[in-house]
């Protein structure tokens, strides 16, 4: 997070972005990295009982917001498994995690097929128009919920 996304030192509150440090941010990419790794292996095999990984990787992602996560349980019926993976590290690598998920779907229109080929395939200006988008709209969910600048956090740094 940046500075201005802040707003803790105008309003007398304190800083409220909470930054991990690198170590912390390079145990949870590789943890949410192994989590991948496992559903890409359970898929090739033979398992009993009901699979939590992918449950679990759409809790980390969607940071249980509803509207992220029907984002999510749409783009597990709709596309395959390996393309799902996919599109949550590509997810989880841009920063789009939480409602951004579903800022991002609604940016696509609801047709995750499209988000997954933004993010993988776009360019980078149509990669950093998707992200403006989330980041506008965050703002836009602070100032009409009255929620302080920043609470929401922000894709781009």
């Amino acid at each position: 997070m940046s500075c201005h996304s802040c707003g803790g030192c105008f309003t007398g509150v304190g800083c409220s972005t909470a930054k991990l440090s690198k170590k912390e941010i390079m145990t949870d990419a590789s943890r949410f990295q192994s989590l991948l790794d496992l559903a890409a292996s359970q898929d090739q095999l033979e398992h009993e009982g009901h699979d939590h990984v992918i449950p679990t990787i759409m809790s980390e992602l969607s940071k249980n917001v509803y509207s992220s996560q029907t984002v999510l349980f749409k783009a597990h019926d709709e596309l395959s498994l390996i393309q799902f993976l996919d599109l949550a590290k590509r997810l989880y690598t841009a920063n789009v995690v939480g409602v951004h998920i579903a800022w991002a779907a609604e940016y696509c229109e609801g047709d995750v097929k499209q988000l997954l080929s933004l993010l993988k395939d776009g360019t980078e200006q149509e990669c950093t128009l998707l992200l403006q988008h989330c980041d506008d709209q965050a703002e836009i969910h602070e100032m009409f919920g009255t929620l302080t600048t920043g609470s929401v956090g922000r894709v781009s740094t």
